[in-house]
């Protein structure tokens, strides 16, 4: 059956949901009709998405999840009984569930995009009861589905081996191509940085996992001639505000963002050095292929990153960066610091940012995605 029209059903607020954009979009592109349903926290105008169909679902931000989630079960539900499509695609492990009712009642195919290995997730592991209801609910609804993909290839591997289930597609965090500005100043002008000054670059989410702290403090032994700048929110952003205050840092650490993804790369490209050091707290973080790694060489930046199985297989293979242990605040000083200094390895690594970034975009792998998938 050819396929003409999709719907794709995404838990996460759209100002965020990079891969749901790119999918939606590769699909439109190859004249498929395109729905997304995604949800939304407050009335803030959603940039971006002009050309691709979507709906939020408003959730509270005041409810408890399990509350949230079956309002948006029940919501989404309706809709996907209501709009009428010849495939139905689900981004990650959420919404799943009325999803595959959906999908039952009205004689529908589904994928399943995983974006997590959920029996590694540090937000279950340790909360046996939690972590054996996700692991459940996602046996139960990941077999029915035509076709499951994932972000890298250690994550297929081990949703095949649990669930009993054959070929896994691998369809990694690719950006989109873009161009890099001519204006690589915008950070220092907007955040009133010398610019004189490099800038060090962490741009995501300010969660516990993420390790910032430890970057933190390991700024207190970077060269002065370098500045920390972080873009993103999250919930542990005013705590890292005051770790800068308490280290007497704020003059050298800079918040700002976050940033619609399409105007991310105009940030990027004003950076010096990356930094992509998440902690190993579950095989999730261990086997993941993060977004900025592959923004960082879109923009040309060369980067520092976790010495994980995907992430050293790209920033070792192409040569872009150093890879290390994400938990040692003085090897992380000390690793910035070499790229400060060390101008030759600096520029090699800047040189095959430029060659990485035509082969590692989303283009070179969406027909393959779409095949899959159909």
């Amino acid at each position: 059956m050819k396929i003409k029209r999709v719907i794709f059903a995404v838990y996460d607020d759209l100002h965020h949901e990079y891969r749901g954009f790119k999918t939606a979009g590769s699909f439109s592109k190859a004249g498929c009709d395109v729905k997304v349903f995604g949800i939304r926290y407050d009335n803030v105008k959603l940039m971006g998405w002009d050309e691709i169909h979507n709906i939020r679902i408003r959730i509270m931000k005041n409810f408890p999840l399990g509350l949230n989630m079956i309002l948006f079960w029940f919501r989404l539900f309706f809709m996907l009984m209501k709009n009428n499509c010849d495939l139905i695609y689900c981004h990650d492990i959420f919404p799943l569930f009325p999803v595959y009712l959906a999908s039952k009642l009205k004689g529908l195919p589904y994928i399943y995009d995983a974006h997590e290995f959920w029996h590694g997730n540090s937000q279950v592991e340790n909360r046996p009861i939690t972590k054996y209801f996700w692991t459940t609910y996602e046996k139960l609804f990941i077999k029915p589905a035509r076709s499951v993909i994932t972000v890298s290839e250690p994550i297929a591997r081990e949703l095949e081996r649990i669930y009993s289930i054959k070929e896994v597609g691998v369809f990694t965090n690719l950006p989109l191509k873009k161009n890099i500005p001519s204006d690589i100043e915008i950070l220092h002008n907007s955040l009133g940085i010398n610019k004189s000054k490099k800038i060090v670059l962490y741009q995501g989410h300010f969660l516990v996992n993420n390790g910032l702290d430890t970057v933190i403090k390991a700024f207190r032994q970077v060269n002065e001639s370098a500045v920390l700048v972080l873009i993103g929110s999250g919930s542990e952003k005013e705590k890292l505000q005051d770790l800068c205050v308490e280290l007497k840092l704020q003059d050298r650490i800079f918040f700002t963002g976050p940033f619609p993804h399409d105007e991310l790369i105009k940030y990027t490209a004003c950076a010096y050095l990356g930094l992509c050091l998440i902690r190993n707290f579950g095989k999730s973080y261990y086997y993941s292929t993060p977004n900025k790694m592959f923004e960082f060489i879109q923009a040309h930046i060369p980067q520092v990153s976790s010495d994980f199985p995907e992430m050293s297989r790209f920033v070792k293979g192409y040569e872009v960066g150093e890879v290390i242990d994400p938990e040692n605040a003085e090897l992380i000083s000390g690793t910035i610091n070499k790229l400060l200094e060390d101008v030759s390895r600096y520029r090699k690594y800047k040189t095959n940012c430029i060659r990485a970034s035509e082969e590692l975009v989303w283009e070179n792998i969406e027909s393959d995605m779409i095949r899959f998938c159909s």
